[in-house]
């Protein structure tokens, strides 16, 4: 899964955001024309409360402290204490670090997991891109439950990772798939008929279960009102992007597309084999979740995170314009 050319890491609102180019503002202070930021869709998303990722990371601290008890056991309590409370500090040279630290890797993992799925079933669709090495047995395994549906399933590939814009909004993000989709099976997916491709919005999938956030953030990538197309710098009506990265200037260039008419909007859901709470084993699977019937409601839930998200935004800003004020007094 490539870095998105126009992401930014800082946006103003809590994670990283987007410089669409064309897209400015003027400096109250200084009075200079400035790229504007839009906040992504996964920075918005950080205001949904998720209890399922809280139920997660309790998991992994218990299951870290069972397994350092012969250190936890024989470190004074409030060292003991501090190792547990993982987000506590930064510094892994502080007594306990390796505890507390331990959600961070898993985080770090899961995600590499993502991106290592995210990039072969992107090269396997396109035909062009070289298969990434599998980094671990969950990907294999994941590997494995992609190509059995694929086997049953015609796409034919519009778009992979591509950026979408919503000036209206002022948000903008990156979509997985667009896809049109034929179902080679009974009882088609998404309730087409027998031979019929359906052009569909899919966003991957690789998290333990599906949750209310990810329909928000499918409803999120299908308000695009815009969709953007790098392109070289001698194309007609290309718009210049600039941005520093690591110390270095990114420079790219872009056209803008009107977005597809999509006919539906899917969650592609692929995970390895593991274990539900009673031991038992959930098999490897890969199966896609049509989300459409219920956009309506996931695109109020999104605009609610949005306003939640810039409301903070707002109280941050004014809250340091006062103490700027005081400390000239």
């Amino acid at each position: 899964m490539t870095h998105p050319k126009l992401a930014v890491v800082k946006s103003g609102f809590g994670g990283r955001g987007y410089g669409i180019p064309g897209r400015t503002r003027v400096s109250p202070a200084t009075g200079k024309t400035l790229q504007r930021i839009y906040p992504s869709v996964t920075t918005v998303l950080k205001q949904i409360n998720k209890p399922g990722l809280h139920q997660w990371i309790a998991d992994q601290t218990a299951a870290k402290a069972v397994t350092s008890l012969s250190y936890l056991q024989g470190c004074e309590q409030e060292v003991g204490y501090r190792a547990l409370r993982f987000t506590w500090s930064r510094n892994s040279n502080e007594a306990g670090g390796e505890v507390r630290e331990y959600y961070e890797r898993v985080v770090q993992d899961a995600a590499e997991l993502g991106t290592n799925m995210h990039e072969w079933s992107e090269a396997d669709i396109d035909g062009m891109s070289e298969y990434p090495e599998p980094m671990s047995v969950e990907t294999d395994e994941m590997i494995e439950a992609w190509i059995e549906w694929h086997e049953h399933h015609t796409i034919i590939s519009h778009n992979q990772e591509f950026t979408i814009v919503n000036d209206t909004l002022g948000i903008a993000g990156t979509a997985d798939a667009d896809w049109s989709i034929r179902c080679d099976h009974e009882g088609p997916c998404l309730g087409q008929e027998p031979g019929q491709f359906v052009r569909t919005l899919v966003d991957l999938k690789t998290a333990r279960n599906t949750w209310n956030d990810h329909g928000y953030q499918l409803a999120a990538l299908a308000s695009a009102e815009v969709i953007m197309r790098e392109v070289v710098e001698t194309h007609p009506d290309a718009i210049k992007a600039e941005k520093t990265e690591a110390g270095k200037k990114v420079i790219s260039f872009w056209v803008e597309d009107a977005p597809p008419v999509w006919e539906r909007y899917a969650l592609l859901h692929i995970r390895p084999d593991d274990y539900d709470t009673q031991g038992n084993l959930i098999p490897r699977f890969c199966v896609l979740k049509d989300r459409t019937d219920d956009m309506d409601l996931y695109r109020i839930g999104f605009e609610g995170a949005l306003a939640l998200c810039k409301m903070e935004a707002e109280l941050k800003s004014r809250a340091k314009a006062r103490t700027k004020e005081t400390e000239k007094h």
